[in-house]
């Protein structure tokens, strides 16, 4: 229990402490920011659920003595626990609100929206029989980060870094949604090509756009779609005297399929594979001046693949 000035704040607790969701301390630090003292004996206690579908919820109950006067399920999306334990203050601090200065709530009342959690926090009206009722509010947006390693079987390693979106209006059940996603891959080592003494040098900077459409069970989750990718190349053939270079852009279109698993609330492993068809006549060529005329160097696959190793951050 909290000491505020001499006054007792309100006693909040846990019953998964080991989930840290949020951190206790975390939580009883924004009750104190928030609520401030509290005379009565008054307990409040929040525990985070897991369905067998992988949703997590939090689960809120405020007692005076032995009543229950208050209890609110929050359930929690993408972002995880981020900002529970700011909406755990705010629901308290409005429960209080509504017990100093009960008023009626309008019928087109605005909801304030906290990030981290599933929808907008609803608006807490005048305790009815003791129970403060709130309403379940819609899924929202889940943003993932992730960062690894790719190996093109033409190019070789790259270093990789890309960011999905998964908009609620794209929900199509509880399990399945389509996302947006982008990625970018500088690759390590230059290609590199000699023809008649000079050798040809290119460093390749990689752009991917993907329409994940993804399924989720629990910790596990798969996700395939369309693929497109475009290759940013700039060529160079180094002497003594000069140095020529050209650039060109070499588009490709194909699939992909990822596989994930969550190993905390908020950190994730996936593996990945894409593969399709260069549209080398879209791109320009790279040529060099021989005896017999013009050769051209560098002249791409006509097929991609490539596989990935990453993680994953929820944000």
């Amino acid at each position: 229990m909290l000491w505020l000035g001499g006054f007792l704040s309100l006693d909040l607790t846990t019953g998964t402490p080991d989930a840290f969701c949020p951190p206790l301390e975390e939580a009883r630090a924004a009750v104190q920011a928030r609520v401030g003292e509290v005379r009565g004996d008054y307990h409040a206690a929040f525990s985070l659920i897991r369905s067998d579908d992988g949703q997590q919820t939090l689960k809120l109950t405020l007692h005076e003595g032995p009543q229950e006067v208050l209890r609110r399920e929050l359930p929690l999306d993408a972002a995880g626990c981020q900002d529970a334990a700011q909406t755990i203050a705010l629901i308290l601090e409005r429960y209080f609100d509504a017990i100093e200065r009960p008023a009626p709530v309008e019928p087109a009342a605005k909801l304030e929206s906290v990030p981290g959690l599933v929808g907008p926090t609803p608006q807490v009206a005048a305790p009815r029989d003791g129970v403060v009722e709130t309403a379940r509010a819609p899924v929202s947006v889940g943003v993932d980060a992730r960062a690894g390693t790719l190996y093109d079987q033409e190019l070789g390693f790259a270093a990789v870094v890309g960011a999905s979106v998964h908009p609620a209006a794209f929900q199509l059940t509880p399990r399945l949604g389509v996302g947006v996603a982008l990625e970018l891959a500088p690759f390590f080592a230059r290609q590199t090509e000699i023809f008649r003494e000079r050798q040809v040098e290119a460093f390749l900077l990689q752009g991917a756009l993907a329409v994940p459409l993804t399924w989720t069970r629990a910790k596990w989750r798969v996700s395939g779609g369309p693929w497109l990718q475009l290759r940013l190349q700039r060529a160079a053939v180094p002497s003594v005297a000069d140095e020529q270079s050209a650039f060109r852009a070499l588009p490709g279109l194909g699939g992909f399929v990822r596989f994930g698993v969550d190993l905390t609330s908020s950190v994730g492993l996936a593996a990945g594979v894409a593969a399709g068809p260069q549209v080398r006549g879209a791109a320009s060529r790279f040529l060099l001046d021989g005896a017999a005329g013009q050769i051209a160097v560098l002249v791409p696959d006509a097929w991609f693949g490539h596989g990935q190793l990453t993680l994953e951050l929820k944000l």
